[in-house]
């Protein structure tokens, strides 16, 4: 079958191309270069004339896209969290009532907006060249991202909240025109709560084309069974509560931030 090439970046300069392709390679996608050659040739001319175009193919290409916005975007992510005070140490019960040493406070995120539009920017990046006609954010902390992020990519919003113990997609909302959709989560550790709001727009005939979230506490263990995209992965320590070894040393438990979610 004829191999379907699709321009994923474009580069006026070579050596910039080469990182992006050995790193597509090295992820094990395959990737080729248009117009190196010429523009090599008659580097004088030629960033008037041709860019430099990575190309991969069709079936690669939300991947490819992931990895290289990943790449850059990880360490700007960090520096958000860092600049915002975002990451606390101690001893915090998650929302999924797992036990840790860490926890990522995303209200100290939403509190600076330029952070928070910052970062709807990054997500809208990811998810721009998928296929969905609506945004959709559990509440409350997937509400700013996704209304941002549907603005900012033209598509419609809407939310789904936790009601009588069950995930449901709010009052109110028309939902006649919409077919595809996309999640956008704030901090994902196990993602039960998201695998709930999949299943209640599967039950109202949604397709759900992929989830994206800030942060991926849970090392990329997570599967949707869609595309998960993130701005940042990280391999934080999570354990059953009977397993804490911070309980067995007596350290007083936080539980911070704000669920309806019963644990």
């Amino acid at each position: 079958m004829e191999t379907t090439l699709v321009t994923i970046a474009q580069f006026d300069d070579n050596f910039e191309a080469d990182l992006a392709k050995a790193l597509l390679e090295d992820n094990g996608i395959n990737a080729w270069l248009k117009n190196a050659i010429t523009y090599s040739m008659v580097p004088g001319i030629a960033p008037e004339r041709f860019y430099i175009e990575l190309q991969v193919s069709s079936e690669d290409e939300i991947l490819a896209r992931e990895i290289l916005s990943g790449q850059r975007s990880s360490s700007e992510i960090r520096d958000i969290l860092v600049a915002e005070q975002a990451i606390l140490e101690g001893h915090f019960q998650l929302t999924s009532g797992k036990h840790s040493n860490m926890y990522i406070e995303k209200i100290r995120l939403f509190q600076n907006p330029a952070a928070t539009l910052r970062i709807c920017e990054l997500l809208a990046e990811l998810l721009e060249p998928l296929d969905y006609d609506t945004v959709v954010g559990p509440a409350y902390g997937g509400i700013v991202l996704a209304f941002e992020v549907a603005r900012i990519n033209e598509a419609n919003f809407l939310f789904t909240q936790r009601k009588d113990e069950k995930m449901t997609i709010r009052e109110g909302f028309d939902l006649s025109q919409v077919k595809k959709a996309v999640i956008v989560e704030d901090i994902l550790t196990t993602g039960g709560s998201v695998k709930e709001v999949i299943a209640c727009l599967e039950d109202n005939g949604i397709e759900v084309v992929a989830v994206a979230a800030i942060v991926d506490r849970g090392g990329g263990r997570v599967d949707f069974g869609c595309p998960f995209l993130k701005l940042l992965e990280l391999d934080i320590p999570a354990w059953e509560a009977e397993d804490c070894e911070l309980c067995r040393e007596g350290i007083v438990l936080s539980k911070p931030g704000s669920s309806d979610k019963k644990i």
